[in-house]
């Protein structure tokens, strides 16, 4: 029977111990990131099966260690009481969190909240930014909203032109119907002149979002 021959390593073959240690270093974050979906999964499934102490619990602990999906969780569930004593406070700090740490969930409802004073002061101007910063971030949803306020002039100074571009990309990046449906809508009421000026807009927000 054929052996495999045995592989040695030969002193004059030059070895790349970063190769090797940059590998080791993606498996090691491999693995402590399917640790983390399989946490997170444990905790949506107890939250969706009404074992809510335990869901809070799993969140926090996630929360803790940076994930920001339960960071987003774990701030609905001090909010409305779910799970814990309801702690307005704590629910704000989580829900901040997750948006600084780029969850666009929390952004979108952080603009959402502004923008109608659901239980905070309402500020338009506030609600601009966590939505520009959703949309920023890829989020249709956002998108569609800060659309909405230029479209409106809420929380910053109206912009037909820049509405109109906002929704577009609602609807090219989130496949959302309402959205071209209402970017068209919109646009058949804009002069010959702001159509032209709104289709220069899309080009300019897809080459630059911040421009």
């Amino acid at each position: 029977m054929q052996q495999h021959p045995k592989h040695r390593l030969r002193s004059n073959e030059p070895v790349d111990f970063r190769l090797i240690n940059m590998r080791i270093f993606l498996i090691l974050v491999f693995s402590l990131f399917v640790v983390a979906c399989s946490d997170y999964q444990r905790a949506r499934s107890a939250y969706e099966g009404g074992d809510y102490q335990k869901a809070f619990e799993l969140f926090k602990k996630l929360s803790e260690s940076g994930d920001t999906r339960a960071e987003y969780d774990l701030s609905k569930m001090y909010l409305q009481g779910i799970g814990t004593k309801q702690d307005v406070g704590q629910g704000w700090l989580w829900m901040i969190k997750a948006a600084d740490h780029g969850n666009t969930m929390a952004m979108v409802e952080l603009g959402g909240r502004y923008e109608f004073g659901v239980n905070l002061e309402r500020d338009e101007t506030q609600a601009v930014f966590w939505f520009k910063k959703a949309a920023l971030a890829g989020s249709s949803v956002g998108s569609y909203n800060l659309a909405k306020m230029y479209m409106d002039g809420r929380g910053v100074k109206q912009d037909p032109a820049r509405g109109y571009a906002w929704m577009v990309i609602s609807a090219q990046k989130g496949g959302n119907p309402i959205a071209k449906a209402e970017a068209d809508a919109y646009k058949a009421k804009l002069s010959p002149e702001l159509q032209v000026k709104s289709d220069q807009m899309v080009k300019q927000l897809e080459a630059d979002p911040n421009s």
